[in-house]
């Protein structure tokens, strides 16, 4: 927070409108510089007249679906899959095809590929997904980016969570292995630094110039002053600093919540294993329903999201999806504790 003020302080004091201006409609240079000089893991395959500024990752999602589908047209996305990515598709009149999903090695691209001939678009979370958490190995990712090509579907890659990552570097996106311009490239602060920022990107290919004039028509312009202190704090290192900071407090949080989840949970838990980012997926005995389940945690204040949430049918009821990216305490601890008594009173 400090940081991020000193950010604010030198934009409001080195700026004579203090951001009152209108910035361009693509976003303002100076972020969307910044924002590719440090998109290191595409090893410079982007400039800053490839990218576009949004209010944030899902305002990026919702433009590019809008930019290559009409009402009616079929849409794949990951199962399960974030909810928020489910209602911006049937707020546009679209079809949801949910492709079946392994914790480990993400979408099953056997089963996308009987279905890629149908498609308008894709729209998947490659690197630590939520709510499941996997990382897509590189040779996946590259044999998607392969059919996706083939068959000339467009692919919206959500990578807000992509720098969250646990190991020694940071994983590449489906954006690397792109020549034909179909993977539009989406990046957030939203999930690293300031959800209430609202800058997020997108790297848009062969579809920036509709991206554009959706925006022109939609908003006109991103909030100036946002993307000055943003593209401040990038241009000082802090954000690398942070980032670095804010990695090892999330491994040290999920290091703690899986051994608290084996401690007070039942024997027959199953529990995903991410490489990065803040999701955990637990898959419980099928006697449990997590929807009941969630009646009785949430009259104890204790919060989590229920399986069911994260698909269009009825599915993943027995399947919870916890969050630790919250200050581990003695409280969160006794609450998983609470929690996991009464899974255990259920079965």
């Amino acid at each position: 927070m400090a940081k991020l003020k000193k950010s604010i302080i030198s934009v409001v004091k080195s700026k004579n409108d203090s951001g009152t201006d209108y910035e361009p409609v693509q976003g303002k240079e100076s972020l969307r510089r910044e924002m590719a000089k440090w998109s290191m893991v595409l090893e410079g395959k982007l400039t800053e007249d490839d990218l576009v500024i949004t209010s944030g990752a899902m305002n990026a999602i919702y433009n590019s679906l809008m930019a290559v589908t009409k009402p009616g047209d079929w849409v794949a996305v990951e199962s399960p899959v974030y909810f928020g990515i489910l209602q911006a598709i049937q707020l546009l009149g679209l079809k949801v095809v949910e492709i079946p999903t392994h914790p480990v090695y993400g979408v099953d691209l056997d089963a996308l590929k009987k279905v890629l001939p149908k498609l308008s678009a894709c729209c998947f979370v490659t690197n630590f997904n939520n709510p499941m958490g996997f990382q897509m190995p590189d040779e996946n990712k590259k044999e998607l980016v392969k059919l996706v090509t083939h068959y000339n579907v467009p692919l919206i890659e959500d990578d807000i969570y992509g720098n969250l990552y646990f190991g020694a570097e940071r994983p590449k996106p489906c954006k690397f292995y792109d020549e034909a311009g179909l993977v539009m490239w989406i990046g957030s602060v939203s999930k690293t630094l300031a959800p209430g920022y609202r800058v997020g990107w997108v790297a848009l290919g062969k579809f920036k110039d509709k991206i554009i004039r959706q925006k022109l028509v939609q908003t006109g312009c991103s909030p100036s002053l946002y993307s000055d202190v943003i593209a401040d704090f990038l241009e000082h290192g802090r954000y690398d600093h942070h980032l670095r900071m804010f990695r090892n407090k999330l491994y040290a949080n999920y290091l703690q919540i899986q051994k608290s989840v084996t401690a007070y949970f039942p024997d027959n838990t199953k529990v995903s294993e991410p490489k990065g980012g803040f999701m955990l997926w637990l898959e419980l005995d099928k006697r449990i329903c997590t929807e009941d389940l969630f009646d009785e945690a949430f009259s104890h204040k204790i919060n989590f999201a229920p399986g069911r949430m994260f698909s269009q049918y009825d599915q993943y009821r027995n399947c919870m999806r916890l969050n630790y990216a919250m200050e581990w305490t003695d409280r969160v601890e006794n609450d998983l504790k609470k929690l996991g008594k009464m899974i255990k009173n259920k079965v």
